[in-house]
């Protein structure tokens, strides 16, 4: 009776434990937590080197994917141990890059029975900085410096802007260490002054970073701080060349007095008295430079550390989707959505209004389109995007909005999410899904259906603006037996917009089997 008990114990705090895996260039991770407390039962690391085949353009050696595959069997040992049924595995970006990345995920699912679901970068960056986006925001507002999170990974490097604990803009560029160790090996055989031209190479990457996002850092010179994300081994040999403890902070001064000192120095003194792994060697230099480089452009005159990784992020995620959390970053992506849109001079009043009619259809239409939390966020940023292609032209607008979309990064957004997001600006205007076959067929049939909800929904919200005079400010949504009735409140003459609404909702009707009916109510004067 007693073991029974024990076990009923067990299954019921499984179904609060959650595990997540991530395997990239560097290896793997293992964490499993109580999603309830958010406290951590296991962490488990294991290092495995990826990266030279990943960044040299070749595939993965059979051999490195068997120890992955050995090392995952492992980890699902432990989740087993533990009685986690919920858990799941992901791949980072960089190693998605591998040009047999397909025969990796094909090969893990055959040993391990795991599906691997690849990360974006701008996903990796989202979920990175959210455990130090907490931290922010619960300190005390008497620090009003600039903050920038700075997430260097192996090939890329993000920054995030927070002032007085508020976020403010993100981006990131294609610059990592292992590239810079490339190049820094090239330019060695050929310059003088290696580490000159390196310097410069790397700035030229960094101009990206003034271009509006963040756009504080052009405007205001004031002193700021980093924080770097995730670079434990770089945190390491700052701690035992600085004498400090874990935690602490250095000045960007003692910080560029190391660079100088490290520059030209030789790897066994690195492994000997710094304690640096033999592994990480190739990556010292060039991290070193790239972030002097960030302290620069950013004015930052403090360093801080954090080991708040992409696991961490994705835990939250979870507990958010099983509603033992309301720690919810969907604003952070948002507040991207609409630095682009302000960026590519979108008019804010129609697009906000048509955003929030938009909002108010999907939240009442939820009976027919049976769709969850994260299609909202995407229905969201294509209402504040729908119009971005007129920055370019009013022709065809919407062919425009859909080429700005598909080549912009919103973090915290994958890829897919971009297309499906550009997808239905594409469809907001005169053209929909299946007179467009040749442009569609490319998307699955999943991914079809999820555009045309949204899109015939988002064309639906920009029919009551149609002109952009306001006419209408309030709507109300019921459902009836073979048709949805919009209720309209104003008192203008709606002719137009009945016309404009007429036309428009045809899709809406095929992609829901539902007629939408437009009704007008009078506002009686207070």
């Amino acid at each position: 009776m007693q073991r029974w008990e024990s076990i009923q114990k067990v299954n019921t705090l499984a179904v609060k434990y959650y595990g997540v895996m991530m395997v990239n260039v560097q290896g793997l991770e293992l964490l499993i937590v109580n999603l309830k407390t958010l406290k951590p039962l296991e962490h488990v690391k294991k290092d495995i080197n990826l990266g030279d085949d990943v960044y040299q353009d070749q595939p993965v050696k059979y051999e490195s994917v068997n120890r992955v595959s050995e090392a995952l069997t492992g980890f699902v040992q432990i989740l087993n141990d533990y009685g986690v049924e919920n858990y799941k595995l992901f791949g980072s970006s960089a190693l998605h890059q591998a040009i047999n990345s397909d025969f990796i995920a094909d090969q893990l699912f055959l040993h391990t029975g795991l599906n691997i679901e690849w990360l974006s970068s701008s996903e990796e960056t989202y979920y990175r900085n959210q455990n130090i986006s907490i931290e922010l925001r619960n300190q005390k507002n008497d620090d009003n410096r600039t903050v920038f999170l700075v997430g260097i990974t192996s090939g890329n490097t993000a920054i995030t802007e927070f002032k007085n604990g508020k976020f403010v803009d993100s981006t990131s560029f294609a610059l990592g260490p292992i590239k810079i160790a490339e190049d820094l090996q090239s330019l060695r055989q050929t310059a003088p002054s290696s580490i000159g031209l390196l310097n410069d190479y790397i700035d030229s990457k960094l101009n990206d970073f003034y271009i509006g996002n963040p756009a504080s850092v052009v405007s205001s010179q004031k002193p700021s701080k980093i924080i770097l994300l995730g670079s434990l081994p770089l945190q390491r040999l700052v701690e035992n060349y600085e004498h400090t403890k874990v935690g602490e902070t250095i000045t960007a001064n003692d910080f560029t007095e190391l660079v100088d000192d490290l520059v030209d120095t030789s790897d066994q003194y690195l492994i000997e008295r710094l304690q640096v792994d033999p592994n990480y060697i190739p990556m010292v230099l060039p991290e070193l430079l790239l972030t002097r480089r960030i302290l620069r452009v950013t004015n930052a005159v403090e360093i801080g550390f954090s080991s708040s990784g992409v696991v961490d992020g994705l835990v939250n995620q979870e507990a958010l989707e099983r509603g033992y959390s309301k720690l919810d970053f969907t604003p952070e992506i948002i507040r991207l959505a609409l630095n682009l849109s302000e960026h590519y001079d979108v008019e804010p009043v129609h697009r906000d209004l048509v955003t929030k009619f938009a909002l108010h259809l999907f939240d009442q239409l939820r009976p027919l389109h049976k769709l969850g939390r994260r299609e909202r966020t995407l229905l969201q940023v294509a209402s504040i995007l729908h119009d971005s292609g007129n920055y370019i032209g009013i022709h065809e607008h919407y062919l425009h909005s859909e080429y700005i979309i598909l080549h912009s990064e919103i973090i915290g957004l994958s890829r897919d999410d971009i297309r499906v997001i550009a997808a239905i600006a594409r469809y907001h205007s005169s053209t929909t899904p299946n007179e467009d076959l040749i442009h569609f067929q490319h998307i699955s049939a999943e991914s079809r259906r999820l555009i045309a909800k949204l899109a015939a929904i988002l064309r639906l919200a920009d029919a009551l603006d149609d002109d952009r005079q306001q006419k209408i400010k309030k709507i109300s949504v019921s459902i009836k037996e073979s048709k949805v009735v919009i209720t309209v409140f104003s008192n203008a003459n709606l002719a137009y917009e009945h016309w404009i609404f007429n036309t428009k909702s045809h899709f809406f009707t095929e992609a829901y089997g539902y007629k939408a009916v437009l009704k007008q109510r009078g506002i009686k004067a207070k």
